[in-house]
């Protein structure tokens, strides 16, 4: 009975975070509501500019592109393989890649022109603000890694605390990177937490589910 509480659970998440998606993205180009926050969210990070807060948010905006992104996922692959963990590893792969491949597919769908800012911090990216590409690739690698962390065989907690706020912390500041350098709204990147989310939830939800079946099938063929 455990694991369909679980399942009850991911499904739970799974449908929240695709309604909310799905509410922002029908209302993102005409509700007033939404652009008052973005507007009020992008001002108020402008405010926050620093020379040194530009360094620090550049980096976490490279560390959350295609690059960043795939070198940090070859590292979690490749650490998980060096434990012997190669269902993980592939399982987080595809996580991440498939996670990056549906905002760059909803993108040309969902139509949105980026924020006109003055004081721009790089270089504009020519595809549509909506959802933020790297918002969902760095939301997808941080629950990735927080998945295989928590199933981790080893028992000792303060580690996997440390890293599950690490890998919060930066998706996190990913987000915040795409806002402060002006190339996202603040509903672009809350768009794609609430689509990574979803996708990996229910990718998760998948596997227990086939986990389960493949467990149930293996008792009947002891039983039988």
């Amino acid at each position: 009975m455990v694991w369909w509480i679980e399942f009850l659970g991911v499904l739970f998440v799974v449908v929240g975070s695709l309604y909310a998606f799905y509410e922002l993205a029908e209302n993102v180009n005409t509700s007033e509501a939404v652009a008052r926050f973005d507007t009020r969210v992008a001002d108020w990070l402008a405010t926050c500019r620093r020379p040194w807060l530009d360094f620090v948010m550049k980096v976490f905006t490279y560390a959350g592109g295609t690059i960043g992104v795939t070198v940090l996922t070859f590292i979690l692959t490749f650490t998980l393989i060096d434990l012997g963990r190669m269902s993980d590893a592939r399982f987080s792969a595809v996580l991440v890649i498939g996670g990056t491949a549906i905002a760059n597919g909803l993108k040309p769908w969902l139509k949105r022109v980026r924020p006109e800012d003055s004081d721009i911090k790089i270089a504009k990216p020519r595809s549509s603000s909506f959802p933020s590409g790297h918002s969902m690739a760095s939301m997808c690698l941080a629950l990735a890694t927080i998945e295989v962390v928590v199933l981790s065989p080893t028992s000792t907690m303060t580690p996997k605390v440390l890293i599950v706020i690490g890998c919060l912390f930066y998706a996190f500041l990913v987000g915040i990177s795409r806002i402060y350098l002006g190339v996202h709204w603040p509903s672009d990147v809350l768009a794609a937490w609430l689509l990574g989310t979803a996708w990996i939830a229910g990718a998760v939800g998948m596997q227990l589910l086939v986990l389960q079946g493949a467990a149930e099938a293996s008792i009947a063929v002891v039983d039988s």
